[in-house]
Order: structure tokens, then sequence, then C-alpha cells
């Protein structure tokens, strides 16, 4: 990962899908029992397309508990697998033991940081640690996620802000190579 690329940072729970993951001896299972784990994955998937050169960073608990490999691999689409090429939590990182007492925000803006990225949006339903970031922030409500209309106008709106009209990109874009793990 450059500065210069288009890094869009992905929650899932209350994002992708509207309850919570919880981790049981059956496997992750949804909060919910009607709500569907990746309901909303057609939603990003269709808001990305015309931006072919945006990635995914994944920053969701869900790395934490059940390692980048795996939950990249529960992505319903090989479209959105093949753009998930970093998170934000590593194992072996100095701060992993206390990775979930970190603000969301603060974790996406050490990885902003990190890389020196300057073309980046984050979709969420946790506003904490984005003090002075939010226009870089999608925020979804919980129990509602990317199934909000309004939502998905101002997530259409920022990536044309922050990546250009679809128009202006290059047809034959590379994909970008992953990050080291």
């Amino acid at each position: 990962m450059t500065a210069a690329s288009a890094v869009l940072y992905t929650d899932l729970d209350h994002t992708l899908h509207r309850s919570d993951a919880y981790r049981t001896k059956h496997g992750i299972i949804p909060g919910s029992p009607d709500t569907p784990f990746f309901e909303f994955a057609n939603v990003l998937e269709q808001l990305l397309a015309p931006f072919k050169e945006v990635v995914i960073v994944l920053s969701t608990s869900w790395v934490q508990e059940l390692g980048f490999e795996e939950t990249r691999s529960r992505f319903p689409t090989a479209s959105l697998r093949a753009r998930i090429v970093d998170s934000t939590y590593h194992p072996g990182d100095e701060l992993a033991p206390v990775w979930g007492y970190i603000t969301r925000g603060a974790q996406v803006l050490r990885h902003v940081r990190h890389h020196r990225l300057t073309r980046w949006l984050a979709v969420d339903d946790d506003r904490q640690g984005f003090d002075g970031y939010e226009s870089h922030l999608i925020h979804c409500q919980r129990s509602v996620g990317l199934g909000d209309k309004d939502v998905q106008e101002l997530f259409a709106r920022r990536l044309e802000l922050m990546f250009g009209t679809p128009d202006s990109l290059s047809s034959d874009v590379s994909p970008k190579p992953e990050c080291p793990r």
C-alpha cells in the first residue's frame, strides 16, 4: 500500500449486516436469528464497482476473533474478497493485547498514519475516535447498516469526492498487491 492508495476501511457488524456477531461453540452466529451475515455485501459491491482502484482494509473485531484469512473468506463474493488487502488488527502488533479497548477510529487512524494514506474512507457504526476526520466516515446506524438508502447516497457522494468521479478512473487499473502480513 502506498500513500496514494485508495482505501476503504470496512466494519462488518451493523454495517454489512444489521446485527452483532457472537462466537459460540458452534461458530460465529448473528445476534439476531433473522439477520443473515453480509446481507448488504451486494450494496457495497455496487457502490465500489465504478471505483476499481479502491482496496478494502478490514476494521472489525472479526479479524481478532477469526484471523484475517478466515474473515476475508467469509465475504460472499469473489470481487469483494479480491479487494481485501489488509486489516487494522495484526496479532503480532505491540497493541494486540489491548486492541479491543482502542476506539475504532483510533485503530483506523493508526493504520492511515502508518501507511501515510491521504485517500481513504471508513464505513462503520462506531463514530468514536474519528474526531476531526468525520468527512472520512460513512456512519451507519446500528440495526440498519448499509440498508439505509440515505447512507448509501452519502457513501456514493463520498466515494466520488475522495476517489474521483468514476469516469475519471482508468479502465485498466491493475490490482494492488497485498500488504505483507
